[in-house]
């Protein structure tokens, strides 16, 4: 049985029917939060020694952040935060350099392709590499973080929940199952050409990257991309036993060193530096629950 105290949870919560199409998952930070009747789909729980270091990551989904006003550091000790609001992170393609661990109180929602414009009002495209405060879209956003700083994590997922759901308006489809193609893109690990995906999709591909890059703030050939680097994210913290060589192959990548060069891109870090140490991420732990999952009998 472990005996250390337990410092902080991170968990991961499946979205209301009515909702699975624009988001992946709810999301919630704490310190020590117990168990909801809800549907987890994920949960990390972190004890005393524990590091929670989290490199940065980019992403071609957009998504959104409230912070609850508190903070946890690096050796556990949470204190009061001056940051009381949220954010839209837009789609990211390149990050910054690891920074120090300290990880706010947060509740939020990772978005899937395209979604954003349904649930903000902005166009997807403006907020690539953008991080944007979320009362540019909300006027009451701050309102709403204080408000969820101030009850259980169940009630914060819910009232989120119900926000999104009041601000989600249909809008007319731009000819294209655009969210569609993004979940096939995530099927086969990113390794789709743009061609085959215009070819499936019954146009051209000038006409498949003007309104993916509309609606979901990529190009598909970038979206791609990403989506590979992804997969290869199951990698970290398996030390120095990985074949990389091996794994270029597996993921896709021309040879080794186009594998080293895109991963510094989106992450800052080497594959031996995300494989060193044992990082926490929770694009790392899906990653690593979808491995085995991305077909390999797709045609390309």
């Amino acid at each position: 049985m472990e005996h250390r105290p337990l410092i902080a949870a991170y968990r991961e919560f499946l979205p209301r029917d009515e909702l699975r199409g624009q988001i992946e998952a709810f999301f919630s930070f704490g310190p020590g939060l117990p168990a909801i009747d809800r549907r987890m789909s994920r949960q990390v729980l972190f004890r005393a020694g524990d590091s929670f270091c989290a490199p940065r990551f980019a992403d071609g989904s957009a998504s959104i952040v409230l912070d609850l006003g508190m903070a946890c550091t690096a050796d556990g000790r949470w204190g009061g935060s001056s940051r009381v609001g949220g954010v839209v992170i837009g789609p990211m393609r390149r990050v910054g350099p690891v920074v120090p661990a300290v990880c706010p109180l947060m509740v939020g929602a990772y978005l899937r392709p395209g979604a954003v414009g349904a649930l903000t009002g902005a166009k997807a495209a403006e907020l690539t590499d953008q991080v944007v405060p979320l009362d540019d879209f909300w006027r009451s956003s701050s309102v709403l973080a204080a408000d969820l700083a101030d009850v259980a994590e169940c009630e914060r997922i819910a009232c989120l929940e119900a926000e999104l759901l009041r601000r989600l308006s249909l809008r007319s489809d731009p000819g294209l199952n655009v969210t569609g193609l993004a979940a096939s893109i995530g099927a086969r690990g990113g390794q789709v050409s743009v061609q085959r995906l215009s070819d499936e999709a019954g146009v051209s591909r000038q006409h498949l990257s003007r309104v993916f890059r509309s609606v979901v703030g990529l190009t598909p050939k970038a979206y791609c991309r990403l989506v590979r680097f992804h997969a290869g994210l199951v990698y970290a913290g398996q030390g120095p036993a990985v074949d990389w060589a091996a794994a270029a192959q597996r993921l896709g990548y021309a040879d080794q060193s186009h594998m080293i060069a895109e991963f510094k891109r989106f992450s800052s870090l080497t594959p031996r530096e995300l494989a060193s140490r044992p990082w926490f991420h929770p694009f790392i732990e899906r990653a690593k629950a979808r491995r085995g999952r991305v077909r390999s009998d797709w045609p390309r």
